[in-house]
């Protein structure tokens, strides 16, 4: 794994909520890859989930399957 940064700074750098950048930097959380390689993309920092990849498996998985903020994604309601 690739020197870790501070929860504050992932937290930031990522969009998502400090506590949740703290469990995934401690190990409590895995992230979906998805927002694995949305951490790398903006912090260089890649999490054991997606480390044997390399930058062109990762450019190619993101294509496919993109990040989507919690806050962009539709309601489930609005899917029914």
């Amino acid at each position: 794994m690739a020197e870790i940064i501070s929860y504050t700074d992932l937290a930031t750098k990522a969009g998502i909520s400090p506590s949740y950048a703290n469990q995934i930097i401690n190990g409590a959380r895995t992230p979906p890859r998805p927002l694995a390689i949305h951490i790398y993309n903006k912090t260089n920092w890649k999490h054991d989930s997606i480390a044997a990849l390399t930058d062109e498996q990762i450019d190619m998985l993101a294509a496919l399957d993109p990040w989507t903020p919690q806050d962009k994604r539709p309601d489930a309601s609005e899917a029914a």
